[in-house]
């Protein structure tokens, strides 16, 4: 089992996510990496292993992130996108349960 599988493993209860591969997404992904795919209030995201490392044992995860966010002086949603790289489960795990609760800090 694998970081991603094991992440999955944590979450999969709390919150409607699926556990697929990046080809499978037809995302733009061009390696096959296991991937943990959700949506949630204000967009959607991708957690996975980076390109270089199939099965990072606790380090080079990818949190990539699509969401809306209104703009300050307007009503007007903005698309946006953003990612970041969790340092270990834990971390990835953390940033899953504040995504789909609509508390992370990246995207409010």
């Amino acid at each position: 089992m694998n970081d991603i599988e094991l992440i999955y493993g944590k979450v999969k209860d709390k919150y409607n996510l699926t556990l697929t591969n990046s080809l499978a997404l037809n995302e733009g992904f061009t390696w096959d990496v296991p991937v943990i795919y959700g949506e949630f209030q204000q967009g959607r995201f991708w957690l996975y292993a980076d390109e270089d490392v199939p099965n990072p044992h606790g380090i080079e995860f990818v949190f990539s992130v699509d969401y809306e966010k209104r703009t300050c002086f307007r009503k007007r949603l903005k698309k946006c996108h953003t990612h970041w790289h969790p340092d270990t489960i834990e971390q990835a795990i953390k940033d899953v349960d504040e995504l789909m609760l609509g508390k992370h800090p990246f995207v409010k």
